[in-house]
C-alpha cells in the first residue's frame, strides 16, 4: 500500500517475509465483525473482510433494506476506518486483491437490478484511500473473480445474455477481462449456450458478435 510508513515497516519484518507476502493475492480471512460503517446504516451485513500486511484491511458491507440496495466498502488501518466508498444500487458479493507496486489493487463483484452483475476495480492507498478506477457490467447473474494471467491481481469473468428471443429463453455466454493498471480489458467471449456453465479459468478469445 502506498503508505508513507509501508517500506519502513516492511524493512522491519525482513526481506523474506515481504517477498512471501507479495507473491500471494490477499484472500478473505475470518475475523471478528467490526461495527458497520455509518454510511451503511443499521441494516448492514458484512459480506467480506480482507486482511493485508501492515494491519490494513478492506471490508464489504451490504444493506438490503435500502431502496434499490446499497453497499459500502470500508478501508481500515490499525483498526480504524481510513476511508469508505458508498455503492448505491449495488449489492457486493465478493472481493480479492493483489499487489500493484506497494499498494493493493482490488476487484469487487456486485449485483444490481433483477439480473445484472458486475465488478469494479479499486486501488487502496494511504493518500488516496479507496480509488475506484473502472467498472464493468454483465447482463446476467454470475460475475466471478479469477486469476487469468498470472499477475497476482484479480481478473473477471462476466456472464452475458443475447436477449433473443427473450431474456428467459436467450442463450448466454461468458466474457473474460484482464486487469491492466486499474482498467478491465476484455479479451473475448465464449460461444452462446443454453444452460449454465462454470466461469472460464483462462482468458477466452472468441468473437463477441452475436
Amino acid at each position: 500500500m502506498r503508505f508513507p510508513s509501508v517500506r519502513a515497516m516492511a524493512a522491519g519484518v525482513g526481506a523474506v517475509a515481504l517477498t512471501a507476502a507479495a507473491s500471494v493475492a490477499a484472500a478473505p480471512v475470518a475475523s471478528a465483525a467490526p461495527a458497520p460503517p455509518p454510511e451503511c446504516g443499521a441494516g448492514c451485513e458484512q459480506v467480506f473482510h480482507l486482511s493485508f500486511p501492515n494491519d490494513a484491511s478492506l471490508s464489504g458491507w451490504r444493506d438490503n433494506t435500502a431502496p434499490g440496495g446499497r453497499s459500502v466498502l470500508a478501508y481500515s488501518v490499525s483498526g480504524q476506518v481510513h476511508d469508505t466508498a458508498v455503492l448505491e444500487h449495488k449489492g457486493v458479493t465478493d472481493a480479492a486483491c493483489g499487489w500493484q507496486g506497494d499498494a493493493q489493487r482490488c476487484a469487487v463483484t456486485f449485483y444490481t437490478g433483477a439480473h445484472s452483475t458486475g465488478a469494479l476495480s479499486a486501488l487502496l492507498t494511504w493518500n488516496g484511500g479507496i480509488e475506484i478506477s473502472d467498472e464493468i457490467l454483465g447482463g446476467a447473474p454470475g460475475a466471478t473473480l479469477r486469476q487469468l494471467d498470472g499477475s497476482g491481481r484479480p481478473d473477471v469473468a462476466l456472464r452475458q445474455s443475447t436477449y433473443e428471443p427473450s431474456y428467459a429463453d436467450a442463450p448466454q455466454y461468458w466474457e473474460t477481462y484482464l486487469e491492466f493498471d486499474g482498467e478491465f480489458v476484455r479479451t473475448g467471449c465464449t460461444r452462446p449456450e443454453q444452460g449454465n456453465s462454470p466461469a472460464p479459468t483462462e482468458p477466452v478469445y472468441g468473437s463477441c458478435r452475436f
